[in-house]
């Protein structure tokens, strides 16, 4: 198995409707969130989630100015971005 890692700049920090397909694949795939933390410095507010997805680390932060990323395995990362961008084509077609 690959031990490459990857960062993708998923979209917004603000878009719901994003985390909303993020949170419904890692429903569907079993994930363990294993630490979750907010932050604020200035008018940046920071919020980093970690999961575990079976035996990898997936690490999602929502950052101002910057927004939502997905760093981890790039298998992993790659599957969880195709999966939610899925959902949302789905929702906005139904």
């Amino acid at each position: 198995m690959s031990t490459d890692q990857i960062t993708i700049n998923f979209g917004d920090e603000h878009d719901d409707a994003l985390r909303d397909a993020l949170r419904a694949v890692f429903i569907e795939n079993q994930a363990i969130l294993l630490d979750a933390s907010w932050g604020m410095g200035g008018s940046q507010q920071l919020e980093t989630l970690k999961v575990r997805l079976g035996e990898v680390l997936v690490t999602i932060e929502s950052e101002t100015y910057i927004g939502l990323t997905i760093t981890g395995p790039t298998s992993t990362v790659e599957m969880l971005v195709e999966e939610a961008r899925a959902k949302l084509n789905y929702s906005q077609h139904h």
